[in-house]
C-alpha cells in the first residue's frame, strides 16, 4: 500500500469513506441530500483533506458551522461520531499507509473531539 500523495487519493479515500457511511443506519440520514448538494459536499469534503495535507489553499471557509447545523438537524451523539471515527480510520487503513494516512486519522480525531465536546458539553470521550 502507497501513502496519501496527491488529490486523487484523497478523492478516493473521501469516495470510498463516504460509500461506506451511507451504508451505516445512524450516519446515513445524517448525508441525505439532494445530488447536487451532494456533488458540493464532496467536493469541499476533498478540498479540506487536501489542503491539510498538502496546504493547496483549496479548501476555504469554516466546517463548524455546517456541523451544527447537522447537529440542530440530527443530533451529533458521541456514539455518532465515534461510528465516524470509525469508518474514517478503517477506510484510511484499507486503502494507504504511512505519513500522511496517519496525519488524517489524527487530524479527524482531533477534529472529532473538539466537535463533540461543544455538541455535547462534555468533555469527549474519542
Amino acid at each position: 500500500m502507497q501513502d496519501i500523495n496527491n488529490r486523487t487519493d484523497v478523492e478516493k479515500l473521501v469516495t470510498t469513506f463516504y460509500e461506506n457511511v451511507h451504508k451505516d443506519p445512524l450516519l446515513a440520514p445524517i448525508f441525505e441530500m439532494p445530488t447536487e448538494e451532494w456533488t458540493r459536499h464532496l467536493t469541499r469534503a476533498v478540498n479540506f483533506w487536501e489542503n491539510w495535507l498538502f496546504d493547496t489553499g483549496s479548501y476555504t471557509g469554516g466546517m463548524m458551522w455546517v456541523h451544527a447545523q447537522a447537529n440542530m438537524a440530527h443530533g451529533l451523539t458521541t456514539e455518532r461520531f465515534e461510528h465516524w471515527l470509525s469508518h474514517w480510520f478503517s477506510t484510511v487503513d484499507s486503502l494507504f499507509t504511512g505519513e500522511n494516512a496517519t496525519f488524517v486519522k489524527n487530524k479527524a480525531l482531533e477534529i472529532g473531539q473538539i466537535m463533540n465536546s461543544k455538541f455535547n458539553q462534555a468533555p469527549s470521550t474519542l
